[in-house]
């Protein structure tokens, strides 16, 4: 998949390049193009007439919205089982495509062509400010998203993954930037580096620019406010200094108004809590009681309870005793409690702990009692017939729309209201359902989901939301192997 603009001096030596590292394997090339001088587009069309593994998009200007856009557009064009993503300017060689194929071949999720592992080399990047800038970048990548570290070089517009990984996933990216998006959105893949020298361009003009930097700053602001589960060091230090800070004021003023300590502490932990709280409301801090599983919260608030005991109890040895610093102890005893759920939260130890408490696996019937549902059953993809579940449902779910669900792979939000008027009632009773479909590790669909409920508060993007998750969470399901399987 190859992104293009204004690249028509580089065309043919691509094709032929590319031509010759591929020459023993089933291979097409996907070219998204937003030129807009009167070369490129030309010879693309004509490259495309003699040689049919070679597809063009062309995008009209509308519609040309970056670099990163074009590659989720070649993404979503892409019919192979690999995915190859390379820029068309010969900067990146055509000859690591093979290398990078192999790694995904031999198990890994993601491979990336790294400019900065031994081996490798940036040598191509015009002048000492531009390999100082994108030294920088990396380094602040690196330090905001621990997902990036899993890759020596997650700013390259080099790598090869396996469609079902991206299959269906909505990417945002800005800019050139589009591997910085998949790492944080996808951090589960396996990476494996792959060492390239970063050629020297041979024709054309460069792409970057000042404006491709302020994108950069703005993809990386997207992605920690957008994407909960992302940068959890950062989001936690942030809960925990503001915490800090509430406690420690609050702690200060009770104690210079006289209030005993232990009062004054309970009252400021209290009010450290409903920040702490307050912070996991929000979108972008939500994911922080959980780590990248379903049910994961389960276990967060009983270790903030026992870290809560934890300083509560050395909060009332250091005081009750005698007469010391207060607020010092106070802080001192908070932090303690701080430092005790960070470890219990610590990736090593947690899922030591996990593992000896019992984990609940799910079906159908336990995500629409979860949702409150009244009515939820599979309905197998292949199947054309009229199904007689949907029987009851009158116009709120048709088989048109589930055989469309079955077809796109997209999701339904549906919700039916007896009157276009109006009501002046609260307790109106309303129709909903959720439409979603279920997809098998190869990124096919192979079910779709129905859930119905009729009552004063019909289904919202939220229940959406977490029902796409634990319908996509294959390894909690228990019944997969039975698709047709009717809940009431």
């Amino acid at each position: 998949m190859i992104p293009f603009r204004n690249e028509a001096g580089n065309l043919a030596a691509l094709h032929d390049q590319l031509s010759v590292a591929l020459i023993r394997r089933d291979f097409e090339v996907i070219v998204v193009d937003d030129s807009d001088d009167e070369e490129t587009r030309p010879l693309l069309r004509e490259l495309c007439r003699r040689d049919r593994r070679w597809t063009v998009i062309l995008r009209p200007i509308e519609e040309q919205s970056g670099l990163g856009t074009a590659v989720v557009a070649g993404i979503a064009a892409a019919r192979g089982d690999a995915v190859c993503v390379m820029d068309g300017d010969l900067q990146h060689p055509p000859e690591i495509v093979p290398k990078l194929l192999a790694k995904v071949q031999e198990g890994a999720d993601l491979a990336v062509a790294s400019r900065y592992m031994r081996g490798g080399s940036r040598a191509g990047l015009a002048g000492p400010s531009r390999l100082w800038v994108s030294r920088a970048c990396t380094w602040l990548a690196h330090l905001i998203f621990a997902e990036t570290r899993r890759t020596s070089d997650p700013l390259t517009g080099f790598f090869c993954c396996r469609r079902r990984h991206v299959a269906g996933l909505e990417l945002r990216p800005m800019g050139f930037k589009i591997l910085l998006e998949l790492l944080v959105c996808a951090p589960r893949l396996s990476v494996v580096d792959v060492p390239f020298v970063f050629a020297a361009r041979q024709a054309g003009e460069s792409k970057a620019s000042t404006r491709q930097g302020v994108l950069f700053l703005n993809h990386l602001l997207s992605l920690f406010f957008y994407v909960p589960g992302s940068a959890r060091w950062l989001k936690h230090t942030l809960v925990t200094g503001c915490g800090l800070a509430v406690f420690s004021a609050l702690l200060y003023t009770l104690l210079r108004g006289g209030l005993p300590p232990i009062p004054s502490w309970v009252i400021a932990a209290a009010a450290t809590l409903g920040c702490g709280i307050a912070f996991q409301q929000a979108t972008s801090f939500r994911a922080l009681a959980r780590r990248n599983e379903l049910d994961d919260s389960r276990f967060h608030y009983p270790f903030a309870i026992v870290a809560s005991l934890g300083f509560f109890t050395l909060m009332a040895l250091v005081v009750l005793p005698g007469r010391h610093a207060l607020l010092g102890m106070a802080v001192l005893a908070q932090s303690f409690g701080v430092l005790l759920t960070a470890g219990l939260d610590h990736p090593r130890l947690k899922p030591r702990i996990q593992s000896r408490l019992p984990l609940p696996t799910l079906d159908l019937h336990g995500v629409a009692r979860r949702l409150g549902a009244q009515h939820a059953f599979w309905v197998p993809a292949w199947m054309t017939f009229e199904t007689p579940h949907l029987n009851g449902l009158g116009k709120l779910v048709t088989q048109q729309l589930v055989a469309a669900a079955g077809r796109s792979g997209q999701p339904a939000l549906v919700v039916e209201r007896q009157s276009a008027r109006p009501q002046p009632r609260l307790n109106i009773e309303t129709s909903s359902a959720l439409i979603i479909p279920k997809l098998d590790d190869r990124s096919e669909i192979v079910a779709v989901a129905v859930l119905t409920r009729r009552g004063r508060h019909p289904f919202r993007q939220h229940d959406l939301d977490q029902a796409m998750a634990w319908i996509g969470s294959s390894h909690l399901w228990v019944d997969l192997e039975a698709p047709l399987v009717a809940v009431q």
